[in-house]
């Protein structure tokens, strides 16, 4: 699997040195950086691969590379029997833009939530990428059939909160653990067989006249509100 863009490989090499396997480099980097890569090598058994331009492109698919690119082991998921105990759990119900649930990913390391649930299996290379490796992070798992995961999850002790517009102002709500916050995708939000079977829905009040947030910045609201 590949990675690409600086900041990305770069953020690898910090966080997660031991998913790397080889370093692409297409363009002359400072002496300080290329030790980093080396020592990575030594200590990981990576190795550093110079390559041209042309070969960058084509492995990035036309992405911006930057000049750094990083061959890496591919995130492995988890369980819906694992992440039903955990306490706190992000549902994305719906969401295929691979730059929001990439977004989602990093709020929910950053915020202190434990796993996330998808209903759409998503590339990869492209999470990783977006979440500036927090896939590597977060435990994850794929269900696509939804209706079911919800009563597994309320079977489980977990209360289930469902962000749609008509719900209780999210500032007014205590939450309860352990809990799954549902995100439905901008588009279509979530569906009115799993509002049904929501324990509470709420939704975060606007200020203007721009009626919706980004779901990804949504989802990040709602989950620093239920903490």
């Amino acid at each position: 699997m590949i990675l690409f863009g600086k900041q990305v490989v770069l953020h690898i090499l910090t966080h997660y040195p031991s998913v790397a396997l080889e370093w692409y480099l297409s363009k002359e980097v400072d002496k300080a950086l290329f030790a980093r890569l080396r020592a990575h090598g030594r200590e990981h058994g990576s190795t550093i691969v110079r390559v041209d331009s042309q070969k960058a492109q084509a492995m990035a698919r036309g992405g911006n590379h930057q000049g750094f690119l990083a061959k890496v082991h591919p995130p492995k998921s988890s369980s819906l029997a694992t992440l039903k105990h955990m306490n706190r759990i992000l549902v994305l119900c719906g969401l295929t833009d691979v730059g929001n649930v990439g977004a989602l990913f990093r709020s929910v390391a950053c915020l202190g939530f434990e796993g996330v649930i998808m209903d759409t299996q998503l590339p990869y290379e492209g999470l990783a990428r977006t979440s500036m490796g927090a896939l590597y992070e977060v435990p994850f798992c794929v269900c696509p059939r939804l209706l079911d995961t919800v009563q597994e999850l309320k079977d489980a002790g977990v209360y289930c909160y469902g962000a749609h517009i008509q719900g209780d102002d999210v500032r007014q709500v205590v939450f309860k653990h352990p809990l799954a916050i549902f995100l439905g995708s901008e588009g279509m939000g979530l569906t009115p067989k799993i509002l049904r079977k929501m324990d509470r829905i709420v939704h975060i009040g606007m200020q203007s006249k721009v009626g919706s947030l980004n779901v990804s910045v949504a989802g990040a609201i709602m989950m620093d509100r239920a903490l």
